[in-house]
């Protein structure tokens, strides 16, 4: 048997049989103060309620994303960030999501209202432009 061969049962025996703990393992990050993780179900129900929706598209290896996540997380102080309902988005996990909204980079923020988007952004990392974002939303 090879080191090969050996690493590789060795590896299955680890994982009870398969790399899905793995693949959890390393999808699990912590989510931005007071986001939810996307689903289908929740996020359509989301657009129907009375709160503006605030998506996020994430990646857990963006420093962009990472950027935004630390603002995010100053901004769920605020009194308008508490008339959100903030969704995080998994860019390289919700597939479904991203087709439906044309979303194809991550680091992008949209805005729903009235299950209709009304605001979408790419990149934006500064405070201010990311308050002004979470106030507009909020009128």
């Amino acid at each position: 048997m090879s080191a090969l061969s050996f690493s590789r049962r060795a590896l299955l025996a680890a994982t009870g049989g398969g790399l899905a703990g793995i693949v959890i393992a390393g999808s699990a990050f912590a989510l931005a103060s007071g986001f939810e993780a996307y689903s289908r179900e929740g996020f359509e129900a989301a657009l129907k309620g009375d709160k503006p929706v605030l998506v996020h598209v994430h990646a857990s290896w963006c420093p962009t994303c990472k950027k935004q996540e630390v603002v995010f997380n100053e901004l769920a102080k605020t009194p308008e960030f508490a008339k959100l309902k903030p969704i995080r988005v998994d860019f390289d996990m919700d597939g479904d999501f991203k087709k439906t909204y044309a979303i194809t980079s991550q680091s992008i923020i949209l805005v729903f209202k009235g299950g209709k988007e009304i605001a979408r952004s790419g990149g934006v990392t500064d405070k201010d432009k990311l308050a002004a974002i979470v106030a507009a939303a909020v009128k």
